[in-house]
């Protein structure tokens, strides 16, 4: 990874995570990877996900436990020529946010601990309630029946791309470039691209 774009502010990494609607899950059996989108939720310094007891997913982690997972947090996509008068494709890019994980997945059995990660899940996506707490035994039988998965991380590492490595001449060629296209992520990209140069 270039060393510019290597974030490992704690608090940083962990908005990320805590933005993000769903993550890929990535597991391996035998020689056959196996990639999956799922809706999560950090707590703490682990990561929480759900889903049916029996499925394919559910059977390559019995068999594997090594996981990765990653998420991801577009921001605009840099035609070529926003920072090159060269005429080539080469300088097109996209600036992003990422995190990257490894880890080890664990199947919850408790009830009240499987309650909390919903109820943390719930808050995170749904954040205007509107429902009853997990604690209420009418989703005993739900509970019971959905397998919810910790991953205890063991690696993470988390990478900005907002042009940190280029000079000043092509950096605010792009920012001018975005700002006259002026979606509301080229200029949410300006904005954080003058953040990240400031750090």
């Amino acid at each position: 990874m270039n060393p510019n774009f290597k974030i490992t502010d704690k608090k940083l990494i962990h908005d990320v995570l805590d933005k993000a609607e769903y993550g890929t899950l990535a597991v391996s059996s035998g020689d056959k990877p196996y990639a999956v989108p799922v809706n999560f939720v950090r707590i703490d310094d682990d990561i929480y996900f759900h889903g049916a007891l029996k499925n394919k997913k559910m059977k390559i982690l019995a068999e594997n436990p090594h996981v990765s997972f990653s998420v991801v947090e577009n921001y605009a996509l840099i035609d070529s020529d926003f920072s090159s008068t060269e005429g080539l494709a080469c300088p097109a890019t996209q600036f992003f946010k990422s995190v990257s994980i490894e880890g080890m997945v664990s199947v919850l059995e408790d009830r009240n601990k499987k309650a909390e990660v919903f109820e943390k899940l719930m808050l995170k996506l749904q954040p205007k309630g509107g429902y009853k707490p997990f604690n209420d035994s009418v989703y005993d039988k739900a509970i019971k029946a959905t397998a919810v998965i910790k991953i205890e991380i063991s690696d993470i590492s988390c990478k900005f791309k907002f042009g940190q490595h280029l000079n000043d001449e092509r950096f605010e060629m792009i920012c001018r470039h975005l700002e006259e296209r002026g979606s509301k992520i080229d200029l949410s990209t300006v904005e954080m691209m003058r953040a990240v140069r400031v750090c």
